[in-house]
């Protein structure tokens, strides 16, 4: 009788476990926005051809997945470190992906395409000779531009997002662009000054994928059983046609993500920001931090409703609390580089950064010619010391590196510097506040800035604020912000700014703050007085006491107190 039992239950268990697996959630993780494969549509719900054709495998397969959309670098990184199981977020199949996933048969042969404005029409290769492509980082595109850029004599541009690569087209900054020809074509169709005149280029396909070797590998075949089958009933080429049809009816009427929100995951987010990079982030006459992104992080978690706490210990600071997780965001005036993109996940830029040449009111230095011989002043480890360090050799001049801005400010009204690199809007907002510099050669772009997370961590951290940022863009907000600190008449310039290069000049500027902290360190002293009074009587009455244990408590406190520096007790109490 027990042997029949457990052959009764050795054949119930594999149909348990089956049981188990079906129900088990598959947690499947792609892009945030990537139109035509997936973007948030004005429902506020998540739709495109990935979408679709992953929905249709879970039900042809019983599958119970869970979607989320953290942006193609952090849904790869979710699924190398076991956070996601699965990905589908456009991926193309190549060997050095397969090194690490194991990927599906290929749903979609995609094409590359070079698009110009519609004013500016390109119909073959050699017409891109001396001019500029952008290209998003990363994607096969700029692999295919790299192999032939030496042949047709184009420079190279790229970017983090297609939005930033549309906008440097409308405004000039590049010549033409190479994306995905159905990206294209859908920006076409939702009404952008785009256009494709060339064929294309075939450079891959798009494929399902998990993590190589982990317990997930059996979604590949069953995903691959599940597309043979849509492609045998036409299901695949009627998802396909859905979204890439120029007159369908089922394109949304906006690619743009104003009006989106997204659901923040935490109560409360802690964002580090710099202490002092006036217009970016700086002290104003109340001791209060202000300036742009101060502005723009507040109104950004305003809009999308989540809640934050700031923190402004100063860049390198902020950079490492990020890193330690001690905060989950920054945002600092911060420069996107190849290095911090392999530390951080970066938001959409908020603001394209420029350098440029300050010198005195009083120089003749109207050109990079003029600088032959000369020094200029760099604050070290800058985008500005990189575009000097650079052009050296070209114009002659000697470089001079400072630790902050201050210090180099007053080397060149000194005299013992004859120009100064620096942010544009960083100069620009001290002269109007009284420096007395002059900008004669207009700023050059070296790089966008952006909010950002550590790599892999927070991702609708980075959904929110580019929701907030796109929807205070189109409730003219964002520009309200700007205008506040960078324009040439800005409310922020005091109309009777005080050259701060003399002491009487540095107390009319700053006269307030001198006063407020008077205040706060008279009013610590008598505080701190009155405490002292009341512990001194406590101890002097223990030290008198009859009762011994009294008397020695008394002496062991004043023995430690007289024994210890006082620097020593006041960083202990600090930091302990």
């Amino acid at each position: 009788m027990k042997k029949k039992f457990l052959a009764f239950l050795l054949i119930l268990f594999p149909i348990f476990s089956l049981g188990i697996a079906k129900a088990e959630t598959i947690k499947i993780v792609s892009d945030t926005a990537y139109a035509p494969f997936e973007f948030k549509d004005s429902d506020q719900t998540y739709k495109g051809i990935d979408v679709d054709i992953i929905n249709k495998v879970a039900e042809i397969k019983g599958w119970n997945i869970q979607m989320s959309y953290p942006g193609f670098d952090a849904a790869v990184n979710a699924v190398q470190a076991g956070q996601a199981d699965a990905i589908m977020a456009g991926m193309t199949k190549t060997k050095e992906r397969e090194k690490v996933f194991t990927m599906s048969d290929t749903y979609y042969d995609t094409k590359v395409v070079i698009a110009t404005t519609k004013a500016h029409k390109i119909s073959k290769y050699d017409q891109l000779t001396g001019k500029t492509v952008g290209v998003k980082n990363g994607t096969a595109a700029q692999r295919f531009l790299e192999t032939i850029k030496d042949k047709y004599g184009f420079t190279i541009k790229t970017f983090d997002t297609s939005d930033l690569m549309n906008n440097s087209l409308s405004a000039g900054a590049i010549d033409a662009m190479m994306d995905d020809k159905p990206v294209i074509e859908y920006a076409i169709n939702q009404g952008q000054d785009l256009h494709i005149e060339m064929d294309g280029e075939a450079v891959g396909s798009f494929a399902f994928g998990v993590k190589k070797g982990s317990k997930y590998e059996h979604l590949v075949t069953e995903f691959n059983q599940a597309l043979a089958e849509m492609k045998k009933d036409g299901s695949l080429d009627k998802i396909i046609k859905k979204w890439t049809a120029s007159s369908s009816s089922a394109v949304p009427t906006t690619t743009t993500l104003a009006g989106l929100k997204a659901i923040p995951v935490k109560a409360k987010y802690i964002i580090a920001s710099d202490s002092s990079f006036a217009p970016f982030v700086f002290q104003n006459s109340s001791n209060q931090y202000t300036g742009i992104d101060m502005e723009l992080i507040k109104a950004i978690a305003k809009d999308q409703g989540f809640e934050i706490e700031i923190i402004n210990p100063g860049f390198d600071a902020a950079i490492n609390a990020v890193q330690a997780g001690q905060a989950d965001g920054i945002i600092a005036g911060m420069s996107v580089t190849d290095a911090r993109k392999a530390t951080f996940d970066f938001s959409d830029s908020y603001y394209t950064a420029n350098t440029i040449l300050g010198v005195k009111e009083s120089s003749t230095i109207a050109s990079y010619e003029d600088l032959k011989g000369k020094t200029v002043g760099v604050k070290n480890g800058t985008a500005s010391q990189t575009f000097l360090t650079e052009n050296q050799s070209k114009y002659g001049y000697q470089i001079k590196t400072f630790a902050d801005g201050s210090s180099m400010y007053d080397s060149l009204n000194t005299g013992a510097i004859d120009a100064v690199m620096d942010d544009e809007p960083v100069l620009k907002y001290s002269i109007s506040q009284g420096q007395k510099l002059k900008t004669p050669i207009p700023g050059s772009p070296i790089g966008e800035t952006a909010f950002a997370v550590k790599k892999g961590t927070n991702p609708e951290l980075i959904e929110m604020f580019n929701n907030g940022l796109a929807n205070l863009k189109a409730n003219g907000e964002f520009q309200k912000i700007l205008d506040k600190y960078l324009a040439s008449e800005s409310s922020t310039a005091s109309t009777s700014a005080v050259d701060e290069t003399t002491i009487w000049g540095l107390l009319q500027n700053n006269y307030k703050q001198l006063l407020s902290g008077l205040g706060i360190t008279l009013a610590l002293a008598l505080i701190s007085f009155a405490i002292a009074i009341v512990i001194g009587i406590i101890f002097g009455m223990f030290s008198v006491s009859p009762y011994k244990s009294l008397r020695v408590i008394s002496e062991i406190f004043v023995d430690v107190i007289r024994g210890i520096p006082l620097m020593i007790l006041a960083a202990f109490i600090f930091w302990g």
